[in-house]
């Protein structure tokens, strides 16, 4: 990618986004792009080698600020232990994940729906394998301080992982408040919290 010294990178990314927001990636069109931008269309290319690295440059960030949030989440130093939830979340890690979900609002709606024909098109997978990944390092991390928990089984984790990954398509599907995804957050750790206790048997 050719970054160039003037405003024109930037109006190209406000209008590829406005353009994959609106129509996806794969039914986007760079003439679109190219005249909401005000540039000419061969000029995109002096910015970008092609459409996928306009659409990675919107999504990457959305997706790394995810990956490392959830790896983060799940170290030693990330776990909460008082609260023993099936993600391990603490309170504050909550709030993290509703201002990330905030800040990329639309990239996670593009990433999970709309992504049909980038080099991102398996982000849905791709997501939950890294849930899943994560989730047994978590159990590690239990069974440090609780020797005697029970083991849980590969694919509940995957199954956990997907799920997750669902729940993050709906919130961004829907038009809801900050206070709304907060409760809903706080309904799922209740009744999360209480089925791993009962799963692990601590």
């Amino acid at each position: 990618m050719k970054i160039l010294k003037d405003d024109k990178y930037q109006f190209i990314l406000q209008a590829a986004r406005a353009e994959f927001i609106s129509k996806g990636f794969k039914n986007s069109s760079m003439r679109n792009v190219a005249r909401n931008a005000d540039v000419g269309l061969s000029n995109i290319y002096n910015y970008f080698k092609n459409k996928d690295e306009i659409f990675s440059v919107i999504v990457m960030p959305a997706k790394k600020d995810l990956f490392r949030f959830i790896t983060r989440q799940h170290t030693e130093e990330g776990v909460d232990f008082n609260s023993m939830s099936a993600l391990g979340h603490s309170e504050d890690a909550i709030e993290e994940y509703i201002d990330l979900i905030y800040k990329y609002k639309e990239e996670y709606r593009l990433l999970l729906y709309q992504s049909e024909g980038s080099s991102f098109s398996n982000f849905r997978d791709s997501l939950t394998d890294h849930m899943t990944q994560i989730s047994y390092t978590y159990m590690e991390l239990i069974k440090k301080y609780h020797p005697n928990a029970n083991e849980v089984s590969c694919f509940f984790f995957h199954t956990l992982a997907s799920w997750m990954t669902s729940i993050l398509g709906e919130i961004v599907t829907h038009d809801l408040s900050r206070k709304k995804i907060r409760i809903f957050f706080d309904e799922y750790f209740r009744y999360g919290t209480a089925g791993w206790r009962e799963l692990i048997g601590i």
